[in-house]
């Protein structure tokens, strides 16, 4: 079994930054500091705090290293903005727009009296292709 290294809150960015110069990573995007982090996981290292605040490190690191890149920018700034959940029950207009891009309008409500099918098939690609023919309440079974 692996020797573990705990990174506690205190000494949290100092590990991560040695790491990653010691390893010569490239970090650009919050996915290479993900890859970073995975790392070093595997390599032992054990984060012993919310994953909250290890989540803020990242998002500030990788923006100390390439702060021309906007997302990471945005990524830092989303963070610092005061969030007033008194005000909306605690939902914010994201948490309604992230619901509304998971719901599938094109499937059919359990129990809805209209009944929708879909063909699904593959495209010259390899992809799969589902399409929505619609209400077919009208066509008769001919099985």
């Amino acid at each position: 079994m692996k020797e573990f290294q705990i990174v506690s809150p205190d000494n949290l960015h100092d590990t991560i930054r040695t790491f990653i110069v010691q390893r010569d990573f490239i970090i650009g995007d919050y996915e290479d500091m993900k890859d970073a982090i995975l790392t070093m996981i595997k390599y032992g290292y054990m984060f012993n705090m919310d994953r909250d605040r290890l989540r803020d490190a990242m998002e500030d690191i990788t923006y100390m290293l390439c702060p021309s890149d906007d997302a990471n920018k945005d990524r830092v700034e989303r963070g610092l903005e005061y969030d007033d959940d008194d005000d909306d029950g605690g939902y914010s207009s994201s948490d309604s727009d992230e619901d509304s891009r998971r719901s599938d309008h094109r499937k059919p409500k359990q129990g809805s009296a209209d009944k929708a099918e879909y063909i699904i098939s593959g495209d010259s690609g390899g992809s799969i292709v589902i399409e929505d023919i619609g209400d077919v309440k009208d066509i008769p079974d001919v099985s």
